[in-house]
């Protein structure tokens, strides 16, 4: 049994991650950090309609975590597996598990939170959700699981209703780091201005400020369910969650330089991603009262306040890494 304390990624309940909080777990059981695979996440598009019946949230392009750069600056390897082909196979799975935590290291299991009793989603909604597998008792058919966004120490599950809804799984391994982020300067400008970055700083407000046109003029259709409401949590939350993670990132750059800009910039972050989290309850509140114009207006002003702040502090920081490399 691996003695790994369930470690949460952020502060807030609500804005967080279950695979982030998979990974910080490991990390800090490693004595290492994880923040700089947020370095992507100030990036954001707004994709074309798909089908006439593509929920507007749903158009939101987010980038997923970096794992380049949780091995370059923290030497933790992720690999993020589906499963396919055999990997569908119960004793596949089961010599997975044995040989990688016999050598020492958790497994993510991944599967569909339905059919986890502790899940607020248990018997309503399809989604997904991730833990550590921590333990197996292969001749029980046990399996032991630490669940760190629940906040869930250690959980015993018969294996077969996990292996049943388990779609997919990651397996972690430790390696030298190849990059410093104590350069924070270096750091900074490669995050920001890399060329194949696929959304350029100078484009975000622009993808944002089309978001929150089209919210404006199409709004989201009334739907009272619950299952709609969680479905558009689920999609909504990753914007603000983008926020928060970037914050971080920025926090851990400032933690070695202390530059009051970075400061204010993780700060920004922070607040922007409070402001999107609460744009998306009003919406909810809108779209169960019939998306009504002038609430969509109100909303709409306040989508575009902040996005004015993001635009600023993407600016202000791509001036700041702009004058650190006239420095050097």
């Amino acid at each position: 049994m691996l003695n790994i304390a369930p470690i949460k990624s952020t502060p807030y309940p609500t804005l967080r991650s279950c695979i982030d909080d998979c990974i910080q777990s490991v990390a800090e059981w490693q004595g290492k950090d994880s923040k700089c695979m947020y370095g992507n996440a100030w990036q954001m598009s707004f994709a074309e309609q798909q089908s006439p019946d593509q929920p507007l949230i749903e158009r939101l392009v987010l980038p997923r975590i970096s794992t380049e750069s949780l091995t370059a600056y923290h030497g933790l390897l992720f690999n993020y597996i589906e499963r396919k082909g055999p990997a569908m196979d119960k004793d596949f799975m089961l010599d997975l598990l044995e040989s990688r935590l016999s050598s020492g290291m958790p497994v993510l299991v991944g599967f569909d939170s339905y059919d986890c009793p502790w899940c607020v989603a248990f018997r309503r909604l399809h989604t997904s959700h991730a833990c550590l597998a921590v333990g197996l008792d292969r001749p029980g058919n046990i399996i032991y699981l630490t669940d760190a966004y629940y906040g869930k120490e250690l959980e015993a599950i018969d294996f077969d209703i996990l292996e049943q809804a388990c779609h997919f799984y990651a397996i972690f391994e430790l390696c030298d780091t190849s990059r410093s982020y104590t350069d924070w300067q270096t750091t900074l400008h490669e995050m920001l201005t890399n060329p194949a970055n696929q959304v350029q700083p100078g484009e975000v407000a622009a993808n944002l400020r089309f978001y929150a046109g089209t919210y404006l003029h199409t709004g989201i259709p009334a739907d009272h369910s619950a299952e709609a409401g969680s479905r558009f949590k689920l999609y909504a939350n990753a914007l603000p969650i983008s926020q928060i993670r970037f914050s971080q990132f920025l926090q851990l750059l400032n933690r070695e330089a202390s530059v009051p800009a970075l400061s204010r910039a993780a700060e920004g972050y922070r607040h922007a991603g409070e402001q999107w989290d609460l744009i998306n309850q009003f919406m909810i509140k809108v779209m169960c009262s019939g998306n009504k114009p002038a609430g969509r207006q109100k909303i709409h002003r306040r989508m575009c306040e902040v996005i004015s702040l993001e635009e600023q502090l993407l600016e202000e920081l791509v001036q700041l890494t702009m004058q650190a490399g006239r420095a050097r």
